[in-house]
């Protein structure tokens, strides 16, 4: 790992590396020699040293292929961790005297221009241009935000070869305790690990162009995970009952979360063409989003846009009970028109989400997000027997690991059945007649 953009680094053999520019470039290219200590401060000084010779004359930078890999060192001298300046390029008592002089114009050799450091904000950009064309547009508005909001503004004027481990390691606790651009709150985990995964990525491209010699390793970034919220059965029915009560557009989309999963995006985002009635399936085929209008230029401006879902697995077919595809075909309507607002026009998700908190209230049901919506169906569907790899498909996740792990919350009664299954010795009469005794 180079030190202080420095070009200087530890070997595996317990030696110090630095590099040094070898003469001047050759078809664009630069090319570089490497001089070797026992010390940091010992490869340090024979790095002066070196740039001194040159400056002086007392090198003949040649452009071969020998000059473009080594030092000039033997291996003999590499291992002692002696001077990479060839003996007959030495400098005598006098010329080191005269070497802290500047020299005459005349006595100079070519002008070489000490190698322009690479700054992060290069590759932040070069970056970004690349990421352009390859994500959906949502994906690059985020990671567009991110840049703009953290990584420019704090480490854009840093030369790449300082963005270390150390650096990053303590950037990111930093950002842990009070990261947030707007009121300088804690940044929540997830954000932290976002922000860790887009440095890594800018990095790796950095890497692959000729910005940066490997990869800095990052550190671990720990994610805890706030479990997401679960409608108990009995919410369940005291919201089943208001939706019953109410019967309009907008519950629909809360009977189809219940007993179908979709996203809150992907409910604003469905027509009633999307719904095929003959084989009792719901296609999700697209989702609205709020996000960053970040080509306006605007610091805080947002769009709505209806673009293909989350990921390919989330384009898919949903199976819908009969009582709901009963239901629903009773109050469809005619022509492209959306499920929720029964019109030409969609509803957005902010808007779905304050109405949705608004009908909890009246049901008397305690504050859930959409989420819990699905969270919800998912967990059912476990305590009803479905099999995970089925309700993977259904939810739209790429594994069925993520099933299991984020949405899937089997309830203390379901906990309980199941280990009565379990099979005892012990008979009820046995612990009675114990009881006597």
């Amino acid at each position: 790992m180079g030190r202080r953009g420095e070009n200087i680094r530890k070997r595996a053999d317990g030696r110090w590396e630095a590099r040094v520019v070898c003469g001047t470039p050759v078809e664009g290219r630069t090319h570089y020699k490497f001089l070797y200590g026992r010390t940091y401060q010992e490869a340090k000084n024979r790095k002066k040293e070196y740039y001194l010779a040159m400056e002086n004359g007392m090198l003949n930078e040649g452009v071969s292929a020998a000059n473009r890999t080594v030092t000039g060192m033997t291996t003999a001298d590499q291992t002692a961790g002696g001077s990479a300046i060839p003996a007959s390029a030495q400098p005598t008592a006098g010329q080191q005297t005269a070497a802290r002089q500047p020299p005459s114009e005349s006595s100079r050799g070519p002008a070489q221009q000490p190698p322009q450091p690479v700054y992060f904000q290069e590759a932040i950009q070069g970056w970004l241009q690349y990421k352009k064309g390859n994500v959906k547009e949502s994906s690059f508005a985020y990671y567009t935000l991110m840049v703009r909001n953290h990584l420019l503004p704090d480490l854009g004027e840093k030369p790449i070869q300082e963005i270390t481990l150390p650096l990053l390691t303590d950037y990111y606790k930093a950002k842990k305790t009070s990261g947030r651009v707007k009121d300088g709150r804690p940044m929540k985990d997830k954000t932290v690990a976002d922000l860790k995964a887009i440095t890594r990525q800018i990095l790796t491209w950095a890497s692959l162009n000729g910005l940066l010699e490997g990869v800095p390793v990052c550190p671990v970034v720990s994610v805890r995970r706030t479990p997401t919220g679960v409608l108990t059965r009995e919410e369940q029915n005291r919201l089943e009952a208001q939706l019953l009560q109410e019967d309009n557009p907008f519950s629909l989309g809360i009977w189809l979360t219940l007993y179908g999963g979709p996203r809150v995006g992907e409910v604003c985002a469905l027509k009633w063409e999307d719904i095929d009635f003959q084989n009792g399936i719901v296609q999700i085929k697209k989702t609205v989003n709020r996000i960053a209008d970040v080509e306006s230029g605007a610091p805080a401006g947002t769009k709505l846009i209806v673009s293909s879902p989350k990921t390919e697995c989330s384009i898919r077919s949903i199976p819908l009970p009969e009582p709901i595809l009963q239901y629903l075909k009773d109050r469809r309507k005619p022509g492209p028109r959306y499920i929720l607002t029964g019109t030409l026009h969609f509803m957005e998700p902010r808007a779905c989400l304050s109405r949705l908190g608004r009908l909890l209230e009246r049901a008397g049901v305690a504050p859930h997000t959409w989420h819990s919506l699905r969270h919800t169906f998912a967990t059912r569907c476990i305590e009803s027997g479905v099999d995970v790899k089925s309700l993977s498909e259904i939810m739209g996740h790429s594994d069925v690991k993520i099933t299991m792990q984020r949405y899937v919350h089997p309830s203390m009664d379901t906990k309980k059945s199941q280990v009565n299954k379990l099979s005892c010795s012990l008979k009820p009469k046995d612990t009675k007649e114990q009881k006597i005794q």
